[in-house]
């Protein structure tokens, strides 16, 4: 069976994908060699899996379902803009994603765990929740690109997220092509009358 180049991800709310949009606009009249991010790609990785056997979608798949078992419906904010690796070096520019319940880092954390069976190592850096905007090519016009964003604020409405999904990315000369393979639905928080 063929490989597939997979990651798990949550997939950006389009109410926030619009202001992103607009964010992406105002920093990019800076000018600066940015290669900006599709608004139909925005996401937040929670575990890059790399080029993996077909044949272990199945079971990533049950590592999924095992990892977000207990894990209701994620309240987000996208708020902050930041660079990776650091302001003085940047390389990719971000925007923050908080969930003030912590269960965002868990869900992450038991994920990490699901995977170690499958002989997926652990990620070697601590998990920093974000949404990719832009990845930085090269320094022309870098400083007025900083100058902006410093003059940006971003923060969204708080929104709900109700799935995490495995998605596959196919490298072209255009850039990488994603296609969502499963989706696993978090927990409903539920109610009863009587």
């Amino acid at each position: 069976m063929e490989s597939l180049r997979l990651f798990v991800g949550i997939d950006t709310p389009a109410q926030v994908k619009e202001l992103l949009d607009d964010l992406r606009a105002t920093l990019a009249r800076s000018g600066a060699d940015v290669h900006w991010e599709q608004k139909a790609k925005l996401h937040c990785t929670l575990r890059f899996l790399g080029e993996v056997s077909g044949t272990l979608l199945d079971p990533l798949t049950k590592a999924l379902e095992s990892a977000v078992a207990g894990i209701g419906t994620l309240s987000l904010v996208y708020a902050g803009i930041g660079f990776f690796p650091d302001r003085s070096r940047p390389r990719i520019l971000w925007i923050g994603i908080e969930e003030s319940s912590g269960t965002l880092l868990r869900l992450q954390r038991q994920l990490e765990g699901a995977l170690i069976p499958l002989g997926v190592p652990t990620e070697g850096r601590p998990f920093h929740a974000h949404v990719t905007l832009g990845r930085i090519r090269s320094p022309r016009k870098l400083s007025l690109l900083l100058e902006s964003a410093e003059s940006c604020t971003f923060q969204s409405p708080p929104v709900t997220v109700h799935e995490v999904n495995i998605v596959r990315s196919v490298l072209t000369p255009r850039g990488s092509v994603y296609s969502v393979l499963r989706s696993v639905p978090l927990a409903q928080a539920w109610t009863s009358c009587s």
